[in-house]
Formats: C-alpha cells, structure tokens, sequence
C-alpha cells in the first residue's frame, strides 16, 4: 500500500474520533428509550473500528508489498478496476432500490450486504453470506424490533410481522 492509503485511513480514524467525541456530548437516553445521541454514538464506534481496520490493514500491506514488482502503468488497472467496482455497486444499488418493496428489507439488505462483500474482496461466497446473515439480522433487531422502524417485509412479512 501506499503512503496515501495509510494517510487516508488515519485521517478517518480521525474524524470518526471527533465525531464520537462530539455524539458522546448528545444525551443518549435509555435502553427503553433511546435519545437522539444514541444513533450518532453507534455510528461513531462503526466508523471508528471500520477507519482502524483499514489502517491496520494498509500498515501490513505496505510491509508485505513486494518493491521488485513489476507494477502496471499509472493509472492503467487501477483506474479499470475502480472504475468496474463503482459500476458494479452502482448498479446494485439500483437493484437493491428495486427490490425492497417486493422482497422487504431483510431480503433486499442480506443479497446487497453479501454481493457488495464480493465486490470488494471476500473471495468466499460462504464468507459473504454469513457477514450479510449478521448485518442483516442485527440490523432488523435494532431498528425493527427495539427502535420500531417500519421498514417494508415484503415476502417476509407473514413470518416476521
């Protein structure tokens, strides 16, 4: 990896520990009832472990990247394959807007969650899956069950309505 990579991962860590600092200001309310700081402070903790893991992440690549190796033109594979994954996700996006009416929230959620893990590097449908099944479900608990969201069900909606 690159210095860039590095500087941009620390930048984000950051940022996510001044946004946190400046939730934890917010009044967080209760477990029953939670205030208007408590997404804010649960926001803050993902983008701070998400920030953390792509520094650590970036500080080992760099160590294990090979000086030797023959790399590509500027700007050749990097701009084709970023430009590839933003089509991608673009589209699936798309598809996810399109499908969360019919097919509900937890459905739509778990295919974009396992699809866009693909895209960027999880070379393990298994992997993927399971990361969705985990998102998605904890995802439905808080927002639908505790915090009361009404987000569609779909196909799901005699099971879990």
């Amino acid at each position: 990896m690159k210095l860039p990579s590095i500087l941009f991962s620390g930048v984000m860590l950051a940022v996510g520990l001044g946004y946190e600092f400046m939730a934890l200001k917010m009044p967080r309310g209760s477990m029953a009832q939670p205030g208007p700081g408590f997404f804010p402070i649960v926001v803050g903790v993902f983008w701070i472990a998400t920030a953390l893991g792509c520094l650590l992440q970036d500080i080992r690549n760099r160590k294990t990247d090979d000086p030797h190796q023959d790399a590509p033109a500027p700007g050749e594979a990097a701009s084709v394959s970023r430009f590839g994954k933003t089509f991608q996700l673009t589209a699936l996006m798309t598809a996810y807007i399109l499908a969360l009416t019919p097919f509900g929230f937890p459905v739509a959620i778990c295919i974009f969650l396992a699809v866009s893990t693909r895209i960027f590097g999880s070379r393990n449908w298994g992997v993927a899956l399971v990361i969705a099944a985990i998102i998605t479900t904890l995802t439905y608990l808080i927002f639908v069950v505790w915090l009361k969201v009404p987000l569609p069900l779909g196909i799901l909606e005699e099971v879990l309505g």
